[in-house]
């Protein structure tokens, strides 16, 4: 069990466990690889709010060894589409001076820019691009060489965990050890079909384990289990987005839209202030409300002066100006100065 706050520190900003949660747009297969629609997306995302946007720097050259097998997945309208999948992620390549120029445009927005990197070459470009951070896909867990090289940059890692084990987990974070890096966020995510497997216990359980901050990637639209990870602590969440939900291509039927998103940004930042701090802590209207509605000792019956006064005479009502309802014990047994109407609250003077 490890409690420390570690801090990571991304874009200038620090990012902690229970801190402000800092927003990714996924945006790595919704820009269809294509120039206008990338540029038109980093537009939506600066204009939503996101702390960040994040593209997929892909070559299925360096990581698929048999390029015929084909890719199912759900398009969107209750329909599938099969795709080649060496085909598809060519199509979602972009080429050295493409990066450059998405770069130089997220500059423009102040939108700090990073990117999933899937192979060694990529590691370079995303250098030279001035990227703030690199990240490290659920498939790549176990991609020492790759691990290494990111860790290498020196550039803070993201750390998707997807299907891993713990044992998995922890030799990564060895790899990155070992090339002095200790700027590391892991991302719980899940491709679950259903809410029993989402498990987002995980996020608290891995904070503890490692001593990372973690945060959540969501695999799909609905925002319960955003808001459920926000609750539970984590340090960033990472959300698709698109242009249109509609388009056709892989994960736009699992992304918001830019006036989706940006909602989706306000409705995330009211969790992170609700979320508060971590003790009791009643609000100022609680406080407030203390005197009208809490309850105190008061007289059950009507007292005579210099009677005995019975537990029995004693019942709690509001308001709250008067005893301690649990004083009642030590009211019990004096004898009244004077005498006490029925309802009338009972103070130290009466007895």
């Amino acid at each position: 069990m490890n409690n420390s706050k570690r801090s990571v520190s991304i874009a200038g900003r620090s990012i902690v466990q229970d801190g402000p949660v800092f927003l990714v747009a996924e945006t790595g297969t919704t820009s269809n690889g294509d120039m206008p629609t990338t540029l038109r997306l980093i537009d939506a995302v600066a204009d939503a709010g996101m702390d960040a946007i994040k593209f997929q720097m892909i070559n299925p050259e360096a990581f698929m060894s048999d390029r015929s097998v084909t890719y199912s997945y759900d398009w969107g309208n209750g329909q599938r589409a099969e795709e080649n999948m060496f085909e598809m992620l060519q199509k979602l390549r972009f080429r050295d001076d493409e990066w450059h120029r998405i770069s130089e445009h997220c500059r423009t927005h102040n939108l700090p820019l990073f990117a999933t990197v899937d192979y060694l070459d990529g590691m370079k470009v995303a250098v030279s691009t001035g990227m703030v951070a690199i990240k490290i896909g659920s498939w790549d867990i176990r991609a020492i060489p790759l691990l290494r090289a990111a860790a290498a940059t020196g550039k803070p890692l993201v750390l998707d965990l997807g299907p891993a084990h713990l044992s998995e987990i922890d030799r990564a974070l060895e790899v990155i050890a070992e090339e002095k890096n200790d700027q590391v966020i892991l991302l719980h995510c899940t491709h679950s079909q259903t809410d029993d497997e989402v498990n987002l216990r995980s996020v608290p359980y891995l904070a503890n384990t490692f001593g990372f901050p973690v945060g959540y990637s969501a695999d799909t639209r609905d925002d319960v289990p955003d808001l459920v990870a926000v609750g539970l602590g984590a340090c960033m969440i990472e959300k698709r987005a698109t242009l249109d939900a509609g388009f056709f291509g892989h994960h736009h039927n699992k992304a918001l839209e830019p006036a989706e998103l940006k909602e989706w940004v306000k409705k995330i930042r009211r969790a992170e202030t609700q979320r508060g701090d971590y003790r009791v802590k009643p609000s100022r209207e609680d406080l407030r409300l203390r005197t009208p509605f809490f309850v105190s000792l008061t007289a059950a019956r009507e007292i005579a002066e210099g009677e005995t006064i019975q537990r029995s005479d004693l019942v709690c009502k509001r308001p709250g100006t008067g005893l301690h309802p649990d004083l009642a014990h030590v009211i019990a047994g004096r004898t009244a100065r004077r005498r006490i109407s029925v309802d009338q609250q009972l103070s130290w003077e009466m007895v």
